[in-house]
Parts: C-alpha cells; sequence; structure tokens
C-alpha cells in the first residue's frame, strides 16, 4: 500500500514539473501562448522573471516582451522651456522739448540718446542735463540732483560711445544736432550744448558757461 501511495505522489510531481516547464527544450519544444514569455527554465508567463535578460525567444508567444518580432514604441515628451526676455527701454533719438525740471515745473528729465545718457539728471538749478558729452555729468547729476525728477543721479555713468560713422544727416540753421540725433550741422553752423545749430556766440563759443560759451561741439559743425 505505501508503494502505490509513493507512486501517486511521484506521478503528481511529474505531472506538476511538466505543466510547469511547458515551452522550450524542458518542455518538448512547446511554445507559449501570445504575450507569456518562456523563461530560461522552460515556464511561460508574463513577469519580469519569465521575460528577463535570459528569456527565451524563440518559444515565446506572439507580442512577448522578449520576442523579437515585438516593436516597442516610447513617447518622448519634449519638455516645455520659457525664456523671457526683457526688453531694455526705449529712449528718445530727439532732443527733449522740456529743459526745466524738478518742483516748480512738475517736469521729470527724460533721459534721451544711447542708454538715456543725456537729459537724464534734475540738476539742483532745475535743469536736465547732461546735453552733450562736453558737460561734466556733476553739473547735474551730482550735489543737489533732484531723484524724483530724474531717471538717475549717477554722476560717474559713463558717457556713451560716438555714433559710427557716417552722420545720419545733416540740419540747417535751427535743425537738431549732435549725438542724440546723430547729425551735423549744415556748412557755416555750429551745434550748440543745447543740439541745435546756428551761428553766433550762443551756439559757437567754445568751453561752458564759466568761460562765456555754450558747450559748442565740434565734432557736429564749427566752434570758435
Amino acid at each position: 500500500m505505501k508503494s502505490v501511495y509513493s507512486s501517486i505522489l511521484f506521478f503528481l510531481a511529474a505531472s506538476m514539473v511538466a505543466v510547469a516547464q511547458n515551452c522550450g527544450p524542458n518542455g518538448g519544444n512547446a511554445m507559449c501562448p501570445p504575450g507569456d514569455c518562456c523563461s530560461s527554465w522552460g515556464w511561460c508567463g508574463d513577469t519580469d522573471v519569465h521575460c528577463g535578460p535570459d528569456c527565451n525567444e524563440e518559444f515565446s508567444g506572439i507580442d512577448a516582451p522578449c520576442n523579437p518580432g515585438m516593436v516597442t514604441t516610447t513617447s518622448t515628451k519634449k519638455p516645455t522651456t520659457t525664456t523671457t526676455t526683457t526688453k531694455p527701454p526705449s529712449w528718445p533719438t530727439t532732443i527733449p522739448a522740456i529743459d526745466t525740471c524738478g518742483p516748480s515745473s512738475g517736469n521729470k528729465c527724460p533721459g534721451a540718446g544711447p542708454n538715456g545718457y543725456y537729459y537724464r539728471c534734475c540738476s539742483a538749478a532745475g535743469h536736465c542735463g547732461p546735453k552733450n558729452p562736453l558737460q561734466p555729468a556733476s553739473l547735474y547729476c551730482g550735489t543737489g540732483c533732484q531723484a524724483g525728477y530724474s531717471q538717475d543721479c549717477n554722476s560717474k555713468k559713463t558717457p556713451p560711445p560716438p555714433p559710427p560713422p557716417p552722420p545720419a544727416g545733416t540740419s540747417p540753421q535751427g535743425g537738431e544736432c549732435g549725438p542724440i540725433v546723430n547729425k551735423k550741422c549744415a556748412s557755416g553752423n555750429c551745434c550748440s550744448g543745447s543740439n541745435f545749430c546756428g551761428t553766433g556766440p550762443a551756439y559757437c563759443k567754445k568751453g561752458g558757461e564759466d568761460q562765456g560759451g555754450n558747450w559748442c561741439q565740434s565734432a557736429w559743425g564749427i566752434c570758435w
């Protein structure tokens, strides 16, 4: 009786092994059903153990992850990059109509020309400047500069380089001139420190007010 019981157990165990090892050389060269991989031990399944690096591709089912006939498509979404560009301020390229500033007039100096260097500071006397590259910035942006009516009060700000030649054009008498508009005065005219073309001492005399001049700009017209 004991030998019969042992034979039955042996038969059941053998049957379980036969069922478990149901593909490949260990399973009578049988193939797994679609979607199942044939592991290196001859078991069909769709787990990582069955479909790992040792997966038996030859006996795996159609569309199984280790089947060489299967095509896997990976969709990669390109990350979106947002770039914020700060546009530099735009400064007037004409001579500002205002010269006075401060609480008495209520005007604020607008800044003009390259980097807004000119007409940016409201002096203690209530005038906008510097108006040209000859004037020291400290005359307007130094002691007493009215910050509330200025673009800034930095007297050490570096003047902008002169515009590249040739100038943009020629201005007649009474027209605008100098680095802000990049124009020279017509023949026989002087470009004053206030950036207007004309004749006479108010336009043509070199030097500052302390020398009786008006900062005549020889780069943009004649000067005496």
